[in-house]
């Protein structure tokens, strides 16, 4: 029993004394050798132990290096009752010049790893071009422009294997507003006899302050597949290889406002501005909507820029802007900002009328020089009779025949009563007519619903016709409300106004909305508007 015991103590000595482990070698190794300036390598370091993560400090990896992020794996074994440990740390690199980089002796609790020689090339070495499995490229459209003059970034991504995961940085600069412009653009190339697959994103820039910066473009962080590696029957769980591409740098100078410039601020390559009408003609009858269209257009400005346009019309031309429609795209390289707004003209009074000039003062950055863009005067004539104002004459009472009778205290009070009714009368008589007078009396222009309603059919917009239809039928009976369009259909009773709506509802509620002409329903509702105002104006005639 004795000798048994002390042979089961020995056995468990020698598998103990088996099992305790110290670091005895670290190995450096990288996966590819030259490497390419601004490309990441990855750096393996294993330590045939179990040590902390921490005890490799990639700090001494700075001088010749970008040192990226590090991974950190623990694997144990056993055969044979025999126990081993290994830690891997995982470290991406990116040479920060063309020559020889030098990854040093990495101590590990003692154990130190040889160092590596690496042969860096620059980026236009064509040995550096056929070994390129993934790249990265960023162009500008000009390295030189105005505080705030746009310009353009474009950042393509070139990969040859498949890809397991990525992801592209957005690019960097300080003081300035960058906006990705569009979606990613995805095809495939053969560059070099190589085929790769390519992501195309475009950036605009805005530099909001003068001096000169660096544009850090994107960085591409993700994982390749090696299409050359042996793949196993659980290829999903394979390994994919970390990529590393650090953005280009490039210097940007930017030029500060012009002394002496006037105005607002708008740098650009070139400005037009166009002015369309609806027609040739220049003369228009009072009451018909007229749309005026401004177009401006601009290299190297955002849509926000675009400036609207100051008519300056004389006040008996009501002009109420549209919404604008604002775009941009790139044009051989250049940023391109559009601006279309339409303008409803409504006149007040018939005459002669003269738009003067429109000048859009900016700053030519091709000649360094200020330029004018300039719509040109435009003189129309309205025609037409404007809705006449009714004063009423004031109410003349009859004169009241007083008959003498004997003088007594119930003839006076008899008197005195029949012309305290009298006057009062007669004050409630002029009262009504002034009401009367003052609900009845008023131009089309004073009625904010039909200015909306003749702005709406001016823009063929029949959705907002058929919400404004109810308001107007309001406003010309203020004594009624109608909140829906059978109501406004029975009270005009009119077979034009009918047949205009049926015609309205049938385009709006069918595929077909380009069918229905706005212009020629206004010309029924200004019929209309013009017939029921002197209804009202000859009953207050009639009835002071």
């Amino acid at each position: 029993m004795v000798k048994f015991i002390q042979l089961s103590i020995l056995t468990l000595t020698i598998l103990v004394s088996q099992n305790v482990f110290a670091i005895s070698s670290v190995t450096a190794s990288i996966d590819k050798n030259p490497a390419v300036v601004d490309e990441s390598i990855v750096l393996t370091l294993i330590a045939d132990d179990s040590v902390s993560a921490d005890a490799f400090d990639s700090s001494v990896l700075g001088k010749d290096f970008i040192v990226g992020g590090t991974s950190v794996s623990s694997q144990t074994s056993m055969v044979n009752f025999k126990t081993s440990r290994t830690t891997r740390w995982t470290t991406l690199l990116i040479p920060r010049k063309a020559g020889i980089a030098t990854i040093p002796e990495i101590t590990i609790e003692g154990v130190s790893s040889n160092p590596i020689a690496i042969q860096v090339m620059a980026k236009n070495d064509k040995r550096a071009k056929q070994q390129k499995d993934v790249y990265v490229t960023a162009d500008v459209s000009t390295t030189e422009m105005y505080v705030q003059q746009q310009f353009s970034l474009k950042v393509k991504l070139h990969i040859a294997q498949e890809l397991k995961r990525g992801s592209l940085s957005e690019p960097k600069m300080t003081g300035a507003q960058i906006t990705q412009i569009g979606k990613d653009k995805e095809e495939t190339q053969i560059i070099d006899g190589k085929r790769y697959r390519t992501f195309e994103r475009l950036y605009s820039i805005k530099p909001e302050s003068s001096g000169k910066f660096v544009l850090h473009s994107s960085m591409f962080d993700g994982e390749i597949i090696n299409s050359n590696q042996q793949r196993s029957m659980f290829s999903s769980m394979n390994r994919g290889k970390p990529v590393s591409i650090r953005g280009k740098e490039i210097d940007i100078n930017v030029l500060p406002i012009p002394e002496g410039f006037q105005g607002d601020w708008l740098p650009s390559e070139i400005i037009t501005v166009e002015d369309r009408w609806p027609t040739d003609k220049t003369e228009f009858e009072l009451g018909e909507p007229i749309t005026r269209q401004v177009i401006i257009t601009a290299a190297g400005l955002s849509e926000e820029q675009l400036p609207t346009p100051d008519f300056n019309a004389p006040s008996e031309l009501k002009i109420y802007p549209d919404q604008a429609e604002t775009t941009r795209s790139l044009q051989q390289g250049l940023l391109i900002s559009q601006k279309v707004q339409e303008f409803a003209i409504v006149p007040t009074k018939p005459g002669t009328y003269t738009l003067p000039e429109v000048v859009i003062p900016w700053w030519n950055t091709k000649l360094n020089s200020e330029a004018k863009a300039v719509i040109p005067a435009k003189t129309i004539t309205i025609v037409g009779i404007a809705a006449p104002l009714v004063t009423q004459a004031p109410v003349q009472a009859e004169p009241v025949k007083v008959i003498t009778e004997q003088n007594t205290t119930l003839q006076w009070i008899f008197l005195a009563g029949w012309m305290l009714t009298a006057l009062a009368w007669l004050y409630m008589a002029k009262l009504k007519g002034k009401v009367r007078l003052n609900k009845a009396s008023f131009t089309p222009s004073d009625k904010q619903s039909y200015l909306k309603l003749m702005a709406a059919c001016t823009k063929n917009d029949g959705e907002q016709v058929l919400k404004l239809l109810p308001m107007w039928a309001s406003d010309l009976y203020p004594n009624e409300v109608f909140t829906n369009l059978n109501q406004v259909d029975d009270k005009l009773n009119n077979v034009d106004f009918s047949k205009a709506l049926q015609q309205l509802q049938k385009s709006y509620y069918s595929a077909d909305k380009g069918s229905w002409n706005g212009n020629d329903f206004f010309r029924v509702i200004s019929r209309l508007q013009t017939k029921t105002e002197q209804a009202q104006q000859v009953e207050i005639a009639l009835n002071p």
